[in-house]
Parts: structure tokens; sequence; C-alpha cells
């Protein structure tokens, strides 16, 4: 069961509360993507308790949604957004009949009246070429082969694979570091093969990438960041 309350006044903050009946303990979290504040708490738990709870969490709950705040960009021309790991800087050119990288520049037509989504579009395309070429690449190298490939703008998962052997993948990855790309499609690929993380599974995915160890470390302790960039709104 959950519901939300309004909680603080400057500023009012949202907070979702789950009641859990296998639930000991109140606890407070805090999206690193979305900035929703969820709180969870045993299901008897009474209104006033949670009030308390959450007054003694007030400066701790503002100056971590502020941390968060802080970290977005909001993408437009001007900006510097990474492709490929390397930062691109956002600039209109009036010569450019579509959007294009050029160096250093993500070179966007002047024609264009909203700069963030035909950049947002022309990156998923780009992505979805990047995932299929590697997809088709290690699929080849462990001899087994996908039904489809989507692109997605997923916030629980960087990829995955269905039992009906779809690859989905987050286009958000194209502003990681390539490598980092191609490991993530090796391990849903290696999916095709083996439909869970056994020992197995982890060999194959080595087998036909290699070393992962830094790159699951990089998703792990990196990849939020390519969630505070934000091309719409």
């Amino acid at each position: 069961m959950s519901k939300s309350i309004l909680f603080s006044e400057n500023p009012q903050i949202r907070v979702a509360v789950r009641k859990v009946r296998n639930s000991t303990r109140l606890s407070l979290r805090v999206s690193s993507i979305s900035e929703r504040v969820t709180l969870t708490v045993p299901i008897n738990t009474k209104q006033e308790v949670l009030l308390r709870f959450l007054e003694s969490k007030e400066t701790w709950l503002k100056e971590k949604l502020l941390r968060i705040s802080n970290k977005k960009v909001q993408v437009d021309i001007g900006s510097l957004i990474p492709i490929f790991g390397n930062k691109k800087h956002l600039e209109i050119c009036s010569e450019s009949r579509d959007v294009k990288i050029i160096g250093n520049s993500i070179r966007i037509p002047a024609i264009v009246s909203q700069p963030s989504l035909a950049v947002e579009k022309y990156l998923k395309k780009l992505a979805k070429e990047e995932f299929t070429n590697a997809a088709n690449y290690y699929c080849d190298k462990l001899g087994v082969s996908y039904s489809s490939i989507r692109v997605r703008d997923t916030r629980s998962r960087w990829g995955s694979c269905s039992s009906n052997s779809n690859l989905m993948f987050s286009w958000r990855l194209i502003m990681a570091p390539k490598n980092i790309m191609r490991y993530l499609v090796a391990h849903e690929v290696a999916h095709l093969k083996h439909f869970n993380h056994s020992k197995s599974f982890w060999n194959e995915v080595r087998s036909i990438f290699g070393p992962y160890e830094n790159e699951s470390k990089w998703l792990r302790t990196k990849g939020t960041n390519l969630h505070y960039y934000k091309f719409k709104g």
C-alpha cells in the first residue's frame, strides 16, 4: 500500500510512503535519477511517527535533492555532452541540413525549432547503429542470433535480453566510452546462450569481450551520470 504526503514548506517535497507488511523499520530513499523520495515503513506506522522521522531527516533530504539537481544538465545550444565519452559542443550551423558530429562539435541545422529534441533523436539513431554493429559482431563470435534490437530510455537497467531473443539497450550508453557500450552488448548477447548469471554465463562474456570488471564497475559507479542530461522540459 502506498500514498504520498507533502513535507516541508521551502521547498515543498513530495514523499511517497510505502507501507510494507514485512518491513521492520523506517527507510528513506531518494532516486538519483528521478529525484523521487520514497519512505518505506511498517504497515501500522502512525502518521505522526512518519512526520517526526521526516523532520529528523529534513536537512539531509534537502541537501541530497540539491546535489542531484546541481548535477543536471539541460541540453541546449552551447551545452557540452559526451559522445563515446568525449565531450562535444552543441552549436547551430546554418549550412547543415541534418544533425551531425564534426570534430568536437555537434552541428544542428538553424531551421530546427527544438535543438535538444533533434539531438536526442540523432543520438538514438546513432546508438541503434552502434548496438546493431556490436551485437552482430558478438553474435558471430558466439554462434547465436537475436530477433530484434530496440533502444529505450530505461532507468532500472542498461540492457536486457528476452526469452524471445529480443535485445534492448538504453540509448544513453551512446554517451559512455565505447568500451562500456560494447561490454553491455556482449553481456546481453551472452544471455542468448545462457539465460542466467551463472559461472558459465560470465565465462562466455569473458570469452567474447575479454576482462570486463572495469566496464562493469564504470556502469555501477558512473552510469547514473548519463541520466543527468535532460533533453526535454
